[in-house]
């Protein structure tokens, strides 16, 4: 039996439903079997992910849930949190949160209980629909105007009543200080006065009436108020007829659904930036996506993000917030498709949006979020209203890192509305999530970019395969080859050029000649070992074996002797070189601690540098080993004996050519 489950077995019959545990860091430690179905995504809950990613609701109560952790806060309780199930059939829990059972395993931990209350809920609705259901057949039958008054005025619903044209007749106090008309601005005037498609409204109330006869529940419809404010509010409707079975009038009954609404809809916006953040690489991917998701989700027109002008200077700290207009830029836009050329235009002149660009100055100097419910009527926005009086309510908040501002977004919609304190939190607290990908990501890049770029310098260096065992952990590198060609090259008379021109001419020399080299050194796989000076030192079949080494540092030494010719022609100067080739094993390796070196050891590199040292000029010796792999391809000529120290007299050869080459 799991510990765990004896400790919370008592806690079990006090909470009905499903379990998650969870640590101080809002990471899962453990859920009960059944709790996928109240994730908020249709991914598989995981030990070890964040809990927010399948709760969003949890976003914003960091706070609270450490109080309880800490046990400065008994419990917390999120009620009749909405969602859908994939049969798009309603789903209501509530989400408990309590302080876990002194126990060692949940030590700095935290329970989380849901519970399905999708019944209950379903009973309130029908008990509330019930009710209002009541209250219209009381009013619809009643036959004493003064009880109908008293019903009326009792109502805690917005009601109306209207002739079957829809004009209004009768609304109490409810429905005048929701929609903030009198009474006498109301009586007699068309219920377009307060619903924004009245005549949607009207013909789908009296088709269903006429048909069906009974009460149509819970139409939704956008409402306006005398301010212009919009509100989302929720109707049933009823009529009484005639003896004839004609409508006489309809009864409204509205609920206001908008705050219901906007919470679907921030909750909505919060997981949709927060899977774009999981699926982006990058900022520059996330941003246009989020600006988008934000404002199809909240209903804005416009959205913009801006930062600081990189290619211009960044005022004093003194200085930025009276000059941060000047370096302050937009840098991503999105307009709603459905919205009209003419509201994007002043004449033939497109709206640059100036007051976008107020609202993100104030956002940038005062670090948190900022609304303007009504920029027609803000003074600060005077210069801006022929430009944008198409938009109203503008809203922006900052993207922050700990206290670093990193950038504004800003959103403009063309209704107007009412300061959203919750509204202006939850962006705030999705700026700072911004704010951590962005310095994630830039840590990110930067980390790459310095990986890249040491491993360049490693490669400049060391071998590819070299570089890749020390990588992976390899203390020594130290190796014997069998079978291997070197070759040493030497500019003649280098020396005393360099005493006539100057030190930075020589370098561009010496750099043009041994970039060369490097060239043909790739092109034939060979391996750079190093330079010294005026001296360059090649092999070929190491460290990966390589059959035709011996042919193809051959052909490196041809190709560099014609490279010569034509440095010589080109810069004016006669420069000649001198080649040394050997065949045999060595012994390679890397060498040092703090500046590593990959170099070649053993009889055979003293040799080819002694062919080198004794060669000629303009000439490729080789050794009688090389001449042996290349005689049936290559001409040669043979050399007098020379005396080498150590060696004694040795037998060497003078590469000319390629046959195939030469006997054309």
């Amino acid at each position: 039996m799991n510990p765990l489950v004896n400790n919370l077995s008592s806690l079990l019959v006090l909470y009905q439903g499903e379990y998650l545990i969870i640590d101080r860091d809002l990471i899962i430690r453990e859920s009960s079997s059944g709790v996928q179905k109240f994730s908020d995504c249709h991914q598989e809950i995981v030990t070890g992910r964040d809990v927010r990613t399948y709760f969003p609701e949890l976003v914003g109560l960091e706070d609270v849930i450490l109080a309880i952790i800490e046990g400065n806060q008994t419990s917390f309780i999120l009620k009749s949190i909405g969602r859908l199930t994939e049969k798009s059939e309603p789903l209501y829990i509530d989400i408990k949160l309590i302080q876990s059972p002194a126990h060692e395993t949940l030590d700095n931990s935290l329970l989380i209980f849901l519970e399905d209350v999708t019944e209950q809920m379903i009973l309130e609705q029908k008990l509330v629909q019930s009710s209002n259901e009541k209250s219209l057949l009381l009013s619809a039958l009643s036959t004493s105007k003064a009880y109908i008054d008293k019903v009326i005025t009792s109502m805690a619903d917005a009601l109306l009543v209207t002739t079957s044209s829809g004009n209004i007749k009768t609304v109490n106090r409810t429905a005048q200080n929701l929609f903030g008309y009198s009474e006498s601005e109301l009586i007699e005037q068309p219920i377009s006065i307060i619903i924004a498609d009245p005549e949607f409204l009207l013909a789908e109330v009296q088709e269903y009436l006429l048909e069906q006869g009974e009460l149509l529940r819970y139409i939704e419809t956008v409402c306006q108020t005398k301010t212009g404010e919009k509100l989302e509010i929720a109707f049933s409707c009823s009529a009484t007829k005639t003896d004839h079975e004609q409508i006489q009038d309809i009864i409204y009954v509205g609920r206001d659904i908008t705050e219901r609404q906007r919470t679907h809809k921030r909750l909505a916006a919060q997981h949709t930036v927060t899977r774009i953040l999981s699926e982006s690489d990058s900022w520059q991917v996330a941003a246009p996506k989020i600006l988008q998701g934000i404002c199809e989700n909240l209903g804005w027109e416009l959205g913009q993000f801006w930062e600081l002008d990189q290619h211009l200077p960044i005022p004093a700290n003194q200085d930025l917030e009276q000059n941060v207009s000047e370096v302050l830029r937009c840098v991503e836009t999105w307009v709603k498709p459905s919205l009209s050329s003419s509201q994007l235009s002043n004449g033939n002149k497109p709206i640059t949006f100036p007051s976008s660009v107020i609202l993100s100055e104030r956002v940038w100097a005062t670090h948190s979020p900022q609304w303007v419910n009504d920029l027609v009527k803000d003074n600060l926005f005077l210069d801006t209203k022929s430009a944008s009086e198409k938009l109203h309510t503008a809203f922006g908040f900052p993207i922050l890192d700990d206290v670093e501002i990193l950038g504004v977004m800003t959103f403009l919609g063309c209704n107007v509305e009412q300061p959203d304190d919750n509204l202006q939190r939850i962006m705030a607290a999705i700026g700072s999530q911004l704010g951590q990908f962005i310095k994630r990501k830039q840590a990110e890049l930067a980390l790459r970019q310095q990986q890249e770029q040491t491993e360049r310098l490693l490669l400049n260096i060391l071998p590819a395969e070299i570089a890749k065992r020390l990588k992976a952990g390899a203390d020594t590198i130290a190796e014997n080859f069998t079978d291997v060609t070197v070759l040493f090259a030497d500019l003649v008379s280098f020396t005393e050029l360099s005493a006539q021109i100057a030190p930075t001419e020589i370098v561009e020399i010496l750099n043009l000649i041994f970039s060369q080299f490097d060239q043909l050194a790739q092109k034939y796989g060979l391996e750079k070992i190093k330079t010294i000076g005026d001296a360059y030192m090649v092999v070929g079949g190491l460290p990966l074996p390589q059959e035709n080494h011996a042919e193809a540092i051959a052909d490196m030494a041809l190709e560099m002797q014609r490279a010569m010719t034509r440095f010589s022609e080109t810069m004016g100067k006669e420069l000649r070189i001198r080649i040394g080739i050997n065949t045999g094993p060595v012994v390679a390796g890397v060498i040092g601690i703090k500046k590593f070196s990959y170099d070649l050891w053993g009889d055979t590199v003293n040799v080819a540098s002694r062919m080198e040292s004794q060669g000629l000029p303009g000439k490729i010796q080789v050794t009688a080993a090389t001449y042996k792999r290349l005689q049936a391809k290559y001409l040669f000529t043979q050399r007098d004996a020379i005396n080498l120290k150590g060696k004694g007299e040795m037998k060497t050869y003078f590469l000319l050519g390629k046959r195939e080459d030469l006997s054309g």
